[in-house]
């Protein structure tokens, strides 16, 4: 009786070990509302995709892509050398709409004036969808 419970003792401590991490972690991934986990892209990832992104809708010119990724990686920088929990959050809002209008003119120096009619329309397209989606999440009716 002595050995069984004594054998029955050694594998329950046994046990939790066989089940312990081996292998090391994988890196911190970020899971928001999208589809299984992705990673956190850095300023100059985000800045490349979304120049190569809007060169192709807005037909830029090489010099306009290269000029217009140096605005968008200064506006990332900037909005990300906002404290990420300030105290006065007026301040910090304040703060963030200053760094996006200096990215706007930026952004405006860079367009010709087709170009820029064009972006405009898609800002105002893009605003659309997202309140639409909001009015959804939130069970509204649309109210134009």
């Amino acid at each position: 009786m002595f050995k069984s419970l004594a054998l029955l003792a050694a594998l329950a401590l046994a046990t939790p070990s066989a089940f312990a991490q081996t292998a090391p972690a994988a890196p911190m991934a970020h899971q928001g509302r999208h589809k299984g986990p992705h990673k956190m892209k850095s300023p100059e990832q985000m800045a490349a995709r979304r120049s190569q992104k809007m060169a192709q809708q807005l037909g830029l010119s090489p010099d306009q892509q290269s000029r217009l990724q140096a605005a968008l990686l200064a506006e990332r920088q900037g909005m990300t050398a906002v404290s990420p929990a300030p105290a006065d959050r007026k301040a910090l809002h304040q703060a963030m709409k200053a760094n996006h209008a200096q990215y706007e003119a930026q952004v405006q120096a860079i367009l010709t004036p087709a170009q820029r009619t064009q972006y405009t329309a898609m800002q105002q397209q893009k605003r659309t969808e997202m309140k639409a989606k909001r009015q959804q999440r939130t069970g509204l009716a649309p109210n134009n």
